[in-house]
């Protein structure tokens, strides 16, 4: 029986490819050049074949195959579209020169895989058909330190995946594929809002007092100012005072930092479209997101159906427009609108098993919405007619004061955007905000906080205003078919950790950040 080698510990073999760093300097290539010729790309190459076939090409990616056999070696480059092979012979590759920064065949002992090379060569096949390129010369480009994970084993460790996205997309091309997808989803949310008159206008990340939600915020020091300011939870403020100076039509992709919980739907740290529209209300804003939800599956995507958390949603038809009250008393049997009184209404809520007792009537309608209809929301829906207790910042209806002219989208259960008609009496909404400010809880995100440098501006005058706010993650998740918002997150928030491996390599002794996965 053959035996079975263990893989040697990461810091050896990073020793070893450090000794064909040093080789390779000793030859005089600069394992570390500053500028590659790429001319080509793999995709187009192998989807044009005709076009390409003796033609010289320079492709230059990532090495994640290497074989030699003799006087022949076979590799695939993988570059950002695709991977395509390499064919070099001993007889036909340029040997080693110090002044092209060529390896010869005969120093191709130095090549590790996962390494950033270039080849140039005539573009054919190989006996067994597979479109390459037969390579006259042959450049290190990155010299790699450290092994790709093994492939057939692949990157399967869930926190090694987060952690290391980089990895995740070099071994797990549909990784790739969907951060890919995600970007494009973000070029067609601006190509629908351009080409509906919007301008985007960048807003303050960092403010000197937050607002426009209700959320705990994150605090940081302006240590220039010598004060303590605040990570935005939302932006609409500033878009309200830019429709104040006299742009129409404006909106932000903004960063959004909100200091509470993690779930599968929620990270401390994501991006919203906010727009606001001057001299219109919400129902202008009922058919602006769903033509931009349309908008984004058709051009994007190139359908109107998308698997959602276990259904068959379709954007294609008309988005149905249901006022929430309606749906509780449909899906409950209860009509809180009959309560006399909050008592009333939260011994409603215990005859539905809502055992949380709520301070007004307008939050036991949102308390037994959420719980016992939103779930129950598959296909895209409009649901307006908030009460106005949660919806400060909203314009009361005419016809029934104690709802706001609001509305929300929820797909497959979840809420993918809330929207409003701007509340710009001044008066009313000093009044509402001071009704329900409490100092002690000031920063814990259970009340509407609001500056008197933006009452100011309204008191300069803002005209009638709409806007809608979908997050940029949930619609990530709904289109890519993910449930989790961590795998539509480059870059997700996690616990600062160590590994022991890199503690070893680098010489950490100290307690910098706790020890975790093992690299080995």
């Amino acid at each position: 029986m053959q035996e079975i080698k263990p893989t040697p510990p990461l810091a050896a073999l990073r020793d070893v490819r450090l000794e064909k760093v040093k080789a390779l300097r000793q030859l005089g290539l600069n394992p570390y050049p500053a500028k590659a010729s790429r001319t080509h790309y793999a995709a187009p190459i192998l989807a044009g074949y005709e076009q390409h076939e003796g033609q010289t090409v320079t492709v230059a990616g990532r090495l994640i195959s290497w074989r030699k056999q003799g006087a022949m070696a076979f590799g695939h480059l993988l570059d950002q579209t695709g991977q395509i092979q390499l064919v070099l012979r001993r007889n036909t590759l340029a040997p080693t020169d110090p002044t092209t920064g060529n390896l010869g065949y005969a120093e191709l002992h130095l090549l590790d895989l996962g390494d950033l090379v270039e080849a140039t060569g005539v573009v054919g096949k190989t006996q067994r058909g597979e479109t390459s390129v037969m390579a006259e010369s042959f450049r290190i480009l990155t010299k790699t330190l450290r092994p790709l994970p093994e492939k057939h084993a692949g990157l399967k460790d869930r926190e090694l995946i987060l952690r290391k996205r980089y990895l995740d997309c070099i071994v797990n091309p549909e990784s790739k594929e969907r951060f890919e997808t995600i970007a494009r989803m973000l070029y067609g949310v601006r190509e629908f809002l351009h080409g509906r008159g919007f301008l985007e206008i960048p807003t303050p990340i960092i403010q000197p007092q937050y607002g426009g939600g209700t959320a705990r915020p994150f605090r940081v020091k302006v240590n220039a100012l010598g004060v303590d300011m605040y990570l935005s939870i939302s932006h609409e403020l500033y878009l309200k005072r830019l429709i104040a100076a006299g742009f129409d039509k404006v909106y932000t992709i903004g960063r959004y930092f909100r200091n509470e919980g993690i779930d599968k739907t929620h990270h401390p740290e994501f991006q919203m479209i906010e727009t606001m529209t001057a001299y219109e209300n919400y129902e202008y804003n009922m058919a602006l997101v769903e033509d931009l939800f349309r908008h984004l599956a058709v051009q994007v995507f190139g359908r109107t159906v998308f698997p959602v958390r276990g259904h068959e949603v379709d954007f294609g038809p008309a988005w149905p427009r249901l006022r929430m009250t309606d749906l509780v008393r449909e899906k409950t049997g209860v009509d809180f609108l009959a309560c006399a009184s909050v008592e009333e209404a939260n011994a409603r809520l215990a005859m539905l098993h809502l055992p949380e007792p709520q301070t007004s009537l307008g939050h036991a309608i949102v308390y037994a919405f959420e719980e016992k209809v939103q779930p129950l929301l598959i296909q895209p829906t409009i649901v307006y007619g908030h009460p106005v207790e949660i919806s400060p910042l909203a314009k009361p209806m005419d016809r029934d004061p104690r709802f706001a002219e609001r509305f929300e989208i929820f797909i497959a259960g979840m809420e993918c955007g809330d929207n409003w008609s701007e509340q710009n009496d001044p008066v009313q909404l000093l009044e509402r905000w001071r009704e329900n400010y409490r100092a002690e809880a000031r920063d814990e995100g259970e009340f509407h906080p609001l500056d008197f440098d933006f009452i100011e501006m309204l008191e300069h005058g803002m005209p009638p205003t709409t806007g809608i706010g979908p997050g940029i993650e949930r619609m990530a998740m709904i289109f890519t078919g993910q449930e989790d918002i961590y795998d539509v997150i480059f870059f997700p928030l996690m616990k600062p950790r160590i590994s022991p491996v890199n503690r070893q390599i680098f010489g950490i002794t100290g307690g910098e950040a706790e020890a975790g996965e093992s690299d080995e």
